[in-house]
């Protein structure tokens, strides 16, 4: 009998059957013992390089015998497939589902979506008792805690602290003649860097003195975590409207946009900061810890030509300093065995092996006060003209005001955001006699409107 299509067809089709088979037979590899999700693609190399001869998921391997899989996942997706994960968690799939991590590290920006459920429903495992049983309650930075809190659990162990500092160009603030170090406020700044502007202007030069976005409001939330200003108080209330909130924000819209502005608007392109300010087009940066890497990597030329000092306040009841991102680690309810993850993230974020690991992939400061005596933290640094930077982020981490992050504080920055757009446009066309006015309106509707999404989604709650 003939195979009515033919028998190229048919040796075709009888091969895909015995490919099937075959995969069929073959037995998928054995799960890890643990996995972790990573979403920065520095902390996993963190983890998987051979710093001193073996990496940190082998040192895990030697201590515990038991193997971990790592995986990299971009932030949106990470929160996609986390979200899914936590949302299904009850009765619908077991502890020993594939798909779910057993270890997470989410960044600050993401927390504050897992915080929505009630407290003992939240994705992640409370780790007050493995904190203070270890002894690391005590050990690591009290502030660090509260973006990873809610309601007295804690759900992530920080990684960082990420204090922020002002970096200029030294050089060329002194061929103005200008001192940047002994201006205390940031109006007292404001007037020098016109100065600067002024000076380089007359000598054929156009330069800015600072780099601030016109539209992202992570350098203004700096601001106003320095005066311990939140965008949500206690019980979620709105804070939108808060008087030095109002001040801030029309003082950084004159900042950053008009005929007085002394900002460019920054490029948050990867690296382009740093060539700005290594061309002088850009002369002075807020800068957390995690950005020296950055500036040192695409900055080229700028070795002893930078300094650094605390940033300016505007009053004197204010930090010295805030920070500026972070990332957590922490332990889904679903996670295989708990026990274990808490070992993996002992040697990833809080053993000596890994502070080694992240001072040379990163210079980040850790957020464990004890590691600060280290003779690292505590060398000239020569790409500051020889400048100890780190004693400098030692001394402003040791004065952090406290960051919360709630389920609405991603809502917030938005609506604050969509403000500060308007603010700077109204400057920019030459209406900003009456920025405060507008701003306080705008504000006020702002958080009438954070209100109104906060009580819809918590009535009967």
């Amino acid at each position: 009998m003939s195979f009515p299509l033919g028998r190229p067809i048919l040796a075709m089709i009888a091969a895909a059957i015995l490919a099937g088979a075959i995969i069929l037979a073959r037995r998928a590899p054995p799960r890890a013992d643990l996995t972790i999700w990573v979403s920065a693609d520095l902390h996993a190399r963190m983890y998987q390089d051979r710093f001193g001869g073996s990496s940190l998921l082998d040192d895990f391997r030697t201590r515990t015998g038991k193997s971990v899989e790592l995986d990299l996942i971009a932030t949106a997706a990470m929160d996609v497939r986390l979200l899914s994960l936590f949302m299904f968690a009850q009765g619908s799939r077991s502890n020993s589902d594939s798909a779910a991590p057993d270890v997470v590290e989410v960044p600050i920006g993401s927390i504050g979506k897992y915080f929505r459920p009630p407290v003992d429903e939240v994705g992640f495992l409370p780790l007050n008792d493995y904190l203070k049983r270890s002894g690391w309650l005590d050990r690591i930075v009290p502030s660090r805690f509260s973006p990873w809190s809610k309601d007295g659990k804690i759900f992530g162990v920080p990684h960082d602290l990420h204090p922020c500092s002002l970096t200029y160009r030294k050089d060329l603030f002194d061929q103005a003649g200008l001192d940047l170090e002994t201006a205390a406020t940031w109006p007292e700044l404001q007037q020098r860097c016109e100065k600067f502007q002024q000076y380089w202007k007359a000598h054929g030069r156009l330069r800015t003195a600072l780099g601030l976005s016109s539209t992202a409001t992570d350098m203004l939330t700096v601001m106003l975590h320095q005066q311990h200003v939140e965008l949500l108080g206690p019980g979620l209330s709105p804070q939108l409207t808060d008087s030095k909130l109002l001040a801030t924000l029309c003082w950084y819209a004159r900042a950053v946009a008009g005929p007085d502005r002394i900002s460019a608007n920054l490029n948050s392109a990867p690296g382009q900061s740093a060539a700005d300010l290594a061309a002088g087009d850009i002369c002075g940066l807020i800068t957390p810890d995690w950005m020296v890497a950055d500036l040192k990597q695409y900055g080229s030329g700028m070795a002893g030509k930078l300094h650094m000092i605390p940033l300016p306040r505007f009053s004197p009841g204010d930090a010295p300093t805030a920070s500026w991102g972070g990332t957590m680690i922490g332990i889904p309810r679903t996670c295989r065995n708990p026990d274990l993850a808490w070992k993996l993230i002992e040697l990833l974020y809080l053993s000596p092996e890994s502070m080694k690991a992240r001072q040379i992939a990163s210079g980040i400061l850790p957020p464990i006060p004890g590691c600060w005596g280290d003779p690292v933290y505590h060398q000239p640094d020569g790409f500051y003209g020889q400048q100890k930077i780190n004693e400098l982020y030692i001394s402003l981490a040791t004065q952090l005001p406290h960051t919360r992050m709630t389920a609405y504080t991603a809502q917030a920055q938005i609506l604050l955001a969509v403000v500060l757009n308007k603010a700077v446009a109204k400057v920019q066309t030459g209406g900003g006699a009456d920025l405060e006015s507008d701003c306080h309106r705008w504000l006020m509707d702002a958080q009438a409107r954070l209100k109104s999404m906060i009580e819809f989604d918590t009535c009967g709650s």
